[in-house]
């Protein structure tokens, strides 16, 4: 008795070392660690779909953070809202030994309801674990509550960030027999494992040794680089209402239906419509109920139940004198429909730029905008942004696919964009220096379409924080910017011209009788060349800077020497720089065109060298010699 006593001791002895040596780090295979910032030691997550408005989803997830850059991966996040909730929790948090330094309490989760949106139901449930030593291991144990209708399944996604590893990822499915689903994999070809029991369907894929991908300058996007498994339900029931994604048509029918009836407008807006369109073009009338939108309503986020979804009424939005991109998209719809004027709901994504045409699902656009077809053009209209000019495409649109609802169902386009030559940065600058090194500056500066985008928000700023822009972006030291001048021309192809003047104090470098001046300080490329490159290239947006610097110097002085003339092309654009001189004066013309798209990783060498040759003209100097 004594010994079985003495046995059974012994064994759970073991079996608590072999357990607390589970998440040591020494078992971390090696090529898991190289490049890594965290290792996921375990992914599991089981999706129990009871119905079309209920399931349970159950989740053990432990992860070893290495260092402290790793530290966000570890905290737990948890979205809730009327259609989900956080049933239980459990926690624990292990040192490098893999040992249990302590157990993780529900009390200490943080819950809150704060919301960038104006109305919503959402929750987050968060925990930051505080740790001081690295390499630890947090793990997870929770269930979440699924309700009210279940329009998507979780997403198996066990990697989702640069630099993390999985050592393994299980996610397993639960249908009631004979019930659809539709899946979408992206850069992974596994299949799930089947069974079934008497009441349920179950499907189980795993993912395991997942090495980590470097972080990399211009890479693809995410869902362009790492497994995903996107599963939905065939027919759905979701907040008292019905669809099918079996199909975009299909998914287009459900989304027309949540547009039914929420177009009518108050009798008084009807006779202000005819009083603002009175005598009037059709896109005259467009512009001015687009502007008058912009003047009387603002943008807020609507997210409560279906609203996700569903725009709230025009004639709320008309009352309230507020909507989100729904709201607002569909309450402008209704205006135009009132003059006569047909126009469309349409969905699209401001992140990614493709929808899966093979793969209906709500979770792949998140904005809603309106096109507008006429005779000569189609306008492609963003409802939410009165700064955006009439009818100008924005960069976080153009070129995306997107989902146009009409006549009761939903049809695919993609969204014009500009060449990237027609993104263009012109720079008149004069510089008139002095031999004490001092030079007094004009800059002027015009900007179209993207390259407008990228700077017109500084009309919006105060007048110093306009001035402290300006000042950051030039390569001047000892400078100060001032007489700053601002014009804007906010039509389809918009454009912003910004003149100041610069007091340089120190415009380069005396040495002895010598002058080292910068060739162009005020337009530097930033591309650093990574060591070794394992990712494809993307270069999401192309455009064009035109550089003509005039420099005026002192008749004291002569040029002994300055850069030759350099021309460069490649497949991902065309530089050149070319300089003219006379007695007391030199002319620098520079020119870069990049081009947006996507490349193979082994033109990386091509693109280091293009890159490298417009280093070094911007880092070189003109040498100026006193006489």
């Amino acid at each position: 008795m004594k010994n079985k006593f003495l046995f059974i001791i012994m064994f759970l002895a073991v079996s608590a070392k072999v357990s607390a040596q589970n998440y040591a780090v020494e078992n971390i295979p090696e090529e898991l660690k190289k490049n890594s910032n965290a290792v996921v030691r375990y992914s599991y997550t089981e999706f129990i779909y009871n119905d079309i408005k209920s399931a349970t989803e159950k989740e053990t997830y432990v992860i070893t953070v290495l260092n402290k850059q790793g530290d966000d991966l570890s905290k737990f996040v948890c979205y809730g809202d009327k259609f989900r909730y956080l049933k239980s929790f459990s926690g624990e948090i292990y040192d490098r030994d893999g040992k249990l330094i302590r157990k993780i309490k529900r009390s200490e989760i943080n819950e809150t309801e704060y919301s960038e949106d104006l109305a919503s139901d959402s929750k987050y449930y968060f925990l930051s674990p505080q740790t001081s030593y690295y390499p630890y291991t947090v793990k997870y144990e929770y269930e979440t509550g699924w309700k009210n209708g279940i329009i998507r399944f979780p997403v198996f996604s066990p990697v989702f960030d640069c630099n993390v590893a999985v050592e393994k990822a299980v996610y397993k499915l639960s249908l009631p027999r004979g019930c659809e689903y539709l899946s979408k994999n992206l850069n992974t070809d596994i299949q799930p494992v089947t069974a079934s029991s008497a009441t349920a369907d179950i499907y189980e894929w795993t993912i395991s040794s997942f090495a980590a991908v470097k972080s990399e300058s211009l890479a693809p996007p995410a869902r362009q680089i790492f497994p995903m498994i996107y599963l939905t339900p065939g027919n759905f029931y979701y907040d008292n209402t019905t669809g099918n994604q079996n199909g975009w048509e299909n998914y287009g029918k459900w989304q027309w239906s949540l547009l039914q009836g929420r177009d009518l407008l108050p009798d008084e807006l009807k006779r202000k419509i005819l009083d603002i369109t009175n005598g009037l073009t059709a896109r005259e009338k467009i512009k001015a109920l687009y502007d008058w939108l912009g003047k009387h309503t603002r943008y807020v986020s609507i997210q409560l139940g279906i609203g996700g979804w569903q725009p709230m009424t025009a004639e709320d939005v008309y009352k309230n004198k507020f909507g989100d991109c729904k709201a607002l998209s569909n309450f402008l719809k209704a205006m135009l429909q009132e003059c006569g004027i047909n126009s469309y709901y349409t969905k699209i994504s401001t992140v990614n730029k493709r929808l899966f045409k093979d793969y209906a699902s709500v979770g792949q656009t998140n904005h809603i905008i309106l096109q507008v077809p006429l005779e000569s053009e189609i306008l492609w209209l963003e409802c939410t942004n009165p700064e955006i000019p009439f009818g100008y495409v924005h960069e976080d649109i153009a070129g995306h696919d997107a989902l146009v609802c009409k006549d009761g169902t939903a049809y695919f386009v993609t969204l014009p964009e500009n060449p990237d030559s027609l993104n263009l940065m012109k720079q008149n600058i004069t510089v008139d220096i002095n031999s004490e090194g001092f030079a007094g500056v004009h800059v002027s500066r015009h900007c179209e379409l993207e390259q407008y985008e990228r700077i017109a928000g500084i009309t919006k700023l105060e007048e110093k924080d306009k001035i402290n822009y300006l000042q950051k972006i030039i390569d001047l030291p000892l400078s100060t910017v001032k007489n700053l001048q601002i014009s804007e021309d906010k039509n389809s192809t918009p454009v912003i011209n910004i003149d100041f003047d610069v007091d340089a104090h120190k415009y380069g470098n005396i040495s002895g009788s010598r002058f080292f001046i910068p060739v162009n300080p005020f337009n530097r490329n930033s591309f650093k060349p990574d060591r070794e490159r394992n990712l494809d290239i993307s270069i999401k947006r192309g455009y064009c800077d035109i550089d003509t610097i005039t420099v005026n110097f002192p008749s004291d002085m002569t040029i002994e020497a300055m850069p030759k003339p350099v021309s460069v092309k490649s497949d991902f654009g065309e530089f050149s720089f070319n300089m003219k001189h006379e007695k007391g004066k030199i002319e620098i013309v520079q020119t870069f065109l990049l081009r947006q798209g996507d490349y193979p990783k082994e033109k990386y060498e091509e693109l280091s060298a293009f890159m490298k040759s417009i280093s070094q003209i911007e880092n070189s100097k003109i040498i100026l010699k006193k006489q």
